[in-house]
């Protein structure tokens, strides 16, 4: 299924949720193997908004010509780390058409602890405005009519906390859309008590050799930005910048060194480590109560009792 491949690959692995979860870490993790290549960025999301309407071979050679322009060594593993494809049932068939062989990887965490660091990083991005979870948590319905809407967010759906957070159904869906068998489930609870038996597994699930290191490198911060304005332009560049980037990423160029450079000194002066006030009992508990019957779903689906999840 290669044949219009610009260099020969030996097989794909997608890194395909769930966000804030440990993907960054495992993403990074596994693109420093010597037997992968990572697409470049991280996160491309061309199966769910680049790939509609293309036949199989094009869609083969446009995902590798944008993304994969910096590693086109022979017989390597391909990898991706859209977190977003999770929510997507198109992009997940969008990726078999890629490659039917491809392997799926996501990462699951208690969507109570889960959430409201989505929510900090949301604000971070500045696709939220609302600075207080549990206000933003009872936004929900308002969203969802189009109301209360932040200016700068890129996507409406982004701000259902609730549908984010229903990993059972999501990852049924994954299950029942590609197959229980090409999938691997890693629970970050796991990762924090076997970290390197689970980096094996992991390993082997994909068809890595063993490199030797000792797990994936652990990486958790909550991150905040000391000025909006130049968080504006770090998180959503003006628009004659994002036109030329994606102009040269259809063209399978690479992306601007001077302009990269610039705008990953801006980000790092800018950011800051921000503390995040424990959740409320009160609220905890309503999380516990919502997503009680969708953990217990998620359990039965990988065979882990997850009651002690809340």
């Amino acid at each position: 299924m290669q044949d219009s491949s610009p260099f020969p690959w030996r097989g794909s692995f997608f890194l395909v949720g769930a966000p804030r979860c440990g993907t960054t870490s495992i993403s990074k993790t596994l693109a420093a193997h010597p037997q992968v290549c990572f697409s470049k960025p991280k996160e491309t999301h061309f199966f769910a908004l680049a790939a509609a309407g293309m036949d199989d071979d094009t869609l083969r050679r446009e995902f590798l010509r944008r993304h994969y322009y910096e590693c086109p060594v022979r017989g390597r593993f391909l990898g991706e780390g859209s977190v977003s494809t999770l929510y997507a049932p198109a992009a997940l068939r969008g990726i078999q058409r890629f490659d039917p062989g491809a392997r799926f990887l996501v990462a699951v965490r208690n969507p109570v602890d889960m959430l409201p660091s989505y929510h900090a990083r949301l604000l971070y991005s500045l696709d939220e405005d609302e600075t207080d979870f549990a206000r933003a948590w009872a936004l929900q319905e308002e969203r969802a009519r189009g109301a209360r809407l932040p200016p700068r967010c890129r996507d409406p759906r982004l701000l259902q906390y609730g549908n984010i957070g229903r990993l059972g159904e999501h990852v049924e869906r994954l299950f029942e859309t590609v197959g229980r068998e090409n999938c691997f489930v890693i629970l970050i609870d796991d990762i924090k008590t076997r970290n390197a038996a689970v980096y094996r597994e992991v390993l082997d699930f994909i068809g890595l050799d063993d490199d030797g290191r000792a797990g994936f490198v652990h990486k958790n911060e909550n991150r905040g930005y000391r000025s909006r304005f130049l968080q504006q332009f770090v998180m959503n560049p003006p628009a004659w910048i994002t036109r030329l980037m994606l102009k040269r990423q259809h063209k399978g160029l690479g992306r601007m060194p001077l302009l990269r450079a610039i705008r990953r000194r801006i980000k790092k002066k800018n950011k800051v480590r921000v503390g995040r006030p424990p959740l409320d009992a009160a609220l905890r508990a309503e999380l516990r109560d919502f997503f009680r019957d969708d953990v217990a779903r998620l359990g039965r689906l990988i065979g882990r009792d997850l009651s002690q999840w809340g």
